[in-house]
């Protein structure tokens, strides 16, 4: 685990009334990183979301499918499952993850991963995990000793009173869906998570 644990938000796959306003009030609000990912929905709509977000937050952001997209904004990176699409791309690289073993597969070109579900998901009903928890510490733990590789991030299910089985567990952030835009008030629903994340850090660390 590295020492600086991460939170990551991941769009809504649908479209949220006031999302660029949204959007916007996370960064401010000390978001660091923002997924784009919006899977059934044409790229025009996705880059007029794009135009409504201040270009000063762009880098912040990591585009998923929409490819053609990153040569028109100035965007963090590029999440895809294809290693060829990705080395194509500048910026951060990452991917997503279900299998604790596929972490053994090639990842030297990948900044982070996101790994789960390891809590059955909140926005995908029937979504479960297909690790154990003992089995992700044990890997994690071999895997953190490798001189070079990506971050690993927890996947679904994420909730505030899951943060310290999560950090202890060996994961470097966490990555958040339904548990922010699942909320009537998401940058509210962020900001507790960076509180709970806080108070861990200050509790455990603070001697």
């Amino acid at each position: 685990m590295s020492n600086l644990f991460k939170i990551i938000v991941i769009s809504s796959p649908n479209f949220k009334k006031s999302e660029a306003r949204t959007v916007t009030r996370l960064f401010e609000s000390g978001l660091e990183r923002f997924h784009l990912r919006k899977p059934d929905h044409p790229t025009e709509r996705i880059s007029h979301l794009l135009d409504e977000i201040p270009k000063e937050f762009h880098s912040r952001i990591i585009m998923h499918r929409a490819f053609e997209l990153m040569k028109d904004y100035d965007l963090g990176g590029y999440h895809h499952r294809s290693y060829e699409k990705l080395r194509k791309t500048s910026g951060l690289r990452s991917r997503s993850l279900h299998k604790a073993s596929e972490l053994e597969i090639e990842t030297d070109i990948l900044d982070y991963v996101f790994l789960g579900p390891v809590f059955p998901s909140i926005s995908k009903s029937g979504h479960k995990p297909k690790m154990s928890l003992p089995i992700l510490r044990k890997t994690l733990t071999k895997f953190d000793s490798k001189a070079k590789r990506p971050l690993v991030y927890a996947l679904g299910g994420i909730r505030k009173n899951k943060l310290s089985t999560i950090i202890e567990a060996g994961f470097d952030g966490v990555s958040l869906l339904g548990s922010v835009w699942g909320k009537p008030d998401p940058v509210r629903a962020f900001k507790e998570f960076t509180t709970s994340l806080n108070n861990y850090d200050r509790s455990k660390y603070s001697t």
